[in-house]
């Protein structure tokens, strides 16, 4: 068995999916998988084209996703079994990605939010002789509170990248 670290493991499946894509791109291209001669009367037989080894180029990509498969579900497996320390509890791996991804969602959209709001104030007068009067427009918040918001979510995901950082340097798992 060979053991690799969480992260080497994620750098081996990204090779291995490389590799993957490339073959079945291969495999996609129709002149690669025809064969096209030219067959003469007497028999003499002239290849047009090289032509890749269907079979054994199968094989190999059945391996190759089999192998992607394996070392992902290891991965899986390491990030539900593992956990960090963080300001808000512990977190399994797995349940740090999710709060990641939860957060940064939630940050770019407040984000905008908080961009897309502006104020103003607008002297309106409808007609002649009547009294002016002021279209305005306001957040229905607190802008600082919300930037602090955003502030201490932005903290909070870089705090929890860095401690998966750390995890999927030093937690081993077996790959084979």
């Amino acid at each position: 068995m060979e053991k690799s670290t969480i992260s080497q493991a994620m750098l081996k499946v990204s090779e291995l999916e490389r590799i993957y894509r490339d073959k079945m791109y291969t495999m996609m291209r129709l002149e690669n998988v025809i064969q096209e001669y030219i067959l003469e009367s007497d028999g003499s037989r002239y290849d047009c084209n090289e032509v890749v080894d269907f079979n054994r180029e199968f094989e190999l990509i059945i391996e190759l996703g089999q192998e992607i498969a394996e070392i992902k579900t290891k991965i899986s497996k390491a990030n539900n079994e593992n956990y960090i320390q963080t300001k808000n509890g512990k977190l399994s791996l797995q349940g740090a990605l999710n709060r990641i991804k939860y957060l940064r969602e939630q940050v770019n959209n407040f984000q905008n939010i908080l961009e897309g709001v502006k104020s103003s104030k607008e002297r309106k007068v409808d007609a002649a002789a009547t009294s002016v009067y002021y279209k305005v427009r306001e957040p229905n918040f607190d802008k600082k509170e919300l930037k602090k918001y955003l502030e201490d979510r932005s903290e909070e995901i870089l705090d929890l990248e860095i401690a998966l950082n750390k995890a999927n340097n030093e937690i081993l798992i077996d790959i084979d």
